[in-house]
């Protein structure tokens, strides 16, 4: 995120700076490339903020899209996880029956069954 504030920065001083340039440069009379220059530079602030807010809609935009993402992403690995759990469980309580039925032996598992229930 810095390196684009500082690319967007520099960008900008770079457009300001030949901007400049190129009216001092310019064929035309020292009063007209003054008034010119004192012009451009009362309406640098104004483009300047219109440039960072549009900038800063971007960087909204993008972290929005990145939330999203990784909300989506979350909820999945959650969900792939209780499923994984609930496997899990499935398969110990399986087990549990098998070895109670083992130890008991089956009539003893019906009968204690039966009276349970």
């Amino acid at each position: 995120m810095s390196e684009r504030r500082d690319l967007a920065a520099g960008l900008l001083l770079g457009a300001l700076i030949g901007a400049a340039l190129g009216v001092l440069f310019a064929p035309a009379p020292g009063n007209e490339t003054r008034e010119r220059l004192r012009r451009e530079s009362e309406q640098m602030p104004e483009r300047a903020q219109e440039h960072a807010d549009r900038v800063r809609n971007r960087a909204r935009r993008t972290a929005d899209e990145v939330v999203s993402r990784v909300r989506s992403t979350a909820s999945d690995v959650i969900d792939r996880g209780l499923a994984a759990i609930e496997e899990r469980a499935e398969r110990l309580c399986d087990a549990f029956q098998a070895g109670r039925d083992a130890a008991f032996g089956r009539k003893g598992a019906e009968r204690r069954d039966a009276a349970a229930g």
